[in-house]
């Protein structure tokens, strides 16, 4: 759903940074309405975070700037029912709520097309905006910001893709919710194919050291008690959100696999898959690559219908290609064949 690809409503308008700033305020006008709704079913109000992907940066791009789409942050209360929710459950909840509020109160610049957790807005006559709407509390807030904010001029999925691999080599899931696993008597258990029975362990939230925090963990799971960190991993613990760039995160990855190296890691637990420094970050790039690959090739686009939406394909898919390679020239010294 993410996009808006799988309607053609909004494939006519095309996203620039006054498109998102008009979008911006019918949202407002749409969490108000929306909180009018929590309130007649005793919920908490929710608020308006900050546009994230490549939007957040409407304010200071040139108006000729095209964007894929506009992904936008609200900050939900804490509920009972969310209390123990994966991210996926959790947003599941939400989008629920919402889908309620649009289907029941039909508010007239909301599209009947629209999808939960995915509002169709009004931005002038006949055009409509897809807005992904990303819930995260406010414990948080500012990890959901951070985790989804590109580098300026960057796919986000670039960005994304980032976290997501990495969990995905250390059995964890670096998504909505923080650095997660699953366990089950004190063993780590297979994030994606473990649907039952299991504890979830949030190791951190802290979006500016989590890959520290990540080898503090796996150190831990090794039995260390004194460790040695390589001096790049201390430069760059997690993102710097006070300059986002990918290759800070680059650089987080590469001063990890570089400690693991200089304690002697690979081979066990966690790490048991990789044999050194240079096959981690090797496996690194596969599945980073693949996975950037595989989005190119996604059947989405296919749905491309009039010559704005087919041009907006192209320039996804050439944004990918060219912030692939930018990354790529990042992991220098890594076997990027």
């Amino acid at each position: 759903m993410e996009g808006g690809w799988d309607t053609t409503v909004t494939q006519g308008t095309v996203i620039k940074p006054s498109v998102v700033k008009a979008a911006l305020e019918v949202a407002r006008r749409f969490i108000k309405d929306f909180n009018a709704f929590l309130d007649t079913k005793g919920i908490d109000n929710v608020s308006m975070g900050h546009p994230t992907g490549s939007s957040a940066y409407h304010d200071v791009d040139p108006e000729e700037t095209i964007y894929g789409d506009i992904d936008l942050q609200i900050v939900v209360p804490e509920t009972a029912e969310t209390e123990n929710m994966t991210t996926s459950q959790s947003q599941g909840y939400w989008y629920k709520l919402e889908d309620d509020f649009v289907k029941t109160i039909k508010p007239n610049y909301v599209h009947e097309e629209s999808a939960a957790g995915h509002p169709i807005l009004s931005v002038g006559d006949n055009a409509w905006v897809q807005v992904d709407l990303m819930p995260h509390p406010p414990r948080l807030a500012t990890w959901g910001r951070f985790r989804t904010t590109p580098e300026r001029g960057v796919k986000g999925l670039l960005n994304g893709n980032m976290f997501s691999v990495l969990g995905q080599m250390l059995m964890m899931s670096i998504q909505h919710n923080g650095v997660q696993y699953k366990e089950r008597n004190g063993k780590k258990l297979s994030y994606t194919a473990t649907r039952k029975d299991y504890n979830l362990v949030t190791l951190t939230t802290n979006i500016e050291t989590f890959v520290m925090d990540i080898f503090k963990h796996e150190a831990k799971l090794h039995g260390l008690t004194r460790v040695k960190i390589d001096p790049l991993l201390k430069k760059h613990p997690g993102s710097d959100i006070s300059n986002v760039k990918i290759s800070n995160l680059v650089n987080a990855v590469k001063g990890l696999a570089k400690s693991f190296a200089l304690n002697k890691m690979y081979g066990k637990d966690d790490l048991a898959p990789y044999k050194n420094e240079q096959d981690f970050l090797n496996k690194f790039w596969e599945i980073y690559e693949h996975k950037a690959m595989k989005d190119i090739l996604a059947k989405k686009r296919d749905k491309a219908d009039t010559p704005e939406a087919i041009a907006r394909a192209e320039q996804d898919k050439q944004k990918i290609l060219k912030g692939l390679a930018y990354v790529k020239n990042h992991f220098d010294g890594v076997n990027t064949k």
